[in-house]
């Protein structure tokens, strides 16, 4: 999938992208069960086939805020950076849309935000079930990060 950069910064300037949300319990998040983030990816998947630009936000149960979402997007910054995202791209430009897992908590590192890039949304779009497990694993890292975050600050 691709998209012309000044069509995705327009898209998020306006807000026309479609958002999953998944809320996490405490018992999912010590069970490491993601049934609820594994059905996300059929939706995803519809909407990315249908050329929306698509997120999923995953809201975790921790004392400090937490978020994972994994972005369909043109460049490794979230969605709410589209002024950013502006200045280091070309609006002319066409560019490979990627899926991106973005976890963020303030006490999760010294910025309190960290971007991995998953896969392009074509090969999540060709192989969704390798695509989504590759996905699954590094959000159970990412739990598990946030887990010991926690613990360190108690």
């Amino acid at each position: 999938m691709e998209i012309q950069t000044k069509q995705f910064i327009t898209t998020l300037q306006e807000e026309k992208y479609q958002t999953i949300t998944v809320k996490l319990t405490k018992t999912d998040i010590t069970n490491m069960v993601l049934k609820k983030v594994t059905a996300a990816y059929s939706q995803l998947e519809k909407a990315l086939q249908a050329g929306k630009i698509s997120q999923i936000k995953i809201d975790l149960p921790f004392e400090v805020p937490a978020t994972i979402e994994l972005q369909a997007g043109i460049i490794n910054l979230p969605y709410e950076l589209v002024d950013k995202i502006k200045l280091l791209t070309n609006a002319e430009d066409q560019a490979v849309v990627n899926l991106y897992l973005i976890t963020t908590a303030d006490n999760l590192n010294a910025s309190g935000m960290r971007i991995d890039e998953m896969s392009s949304v074509a090969e999540f779009l060709a192989q969704p079930q390798v695509v989504s497990k590759k996905i699954d694993d590094e959000i159970n890292q990412k739990i598990t990060e946030l887990k010991a975050a926690t613990k360190d600050q108690a």
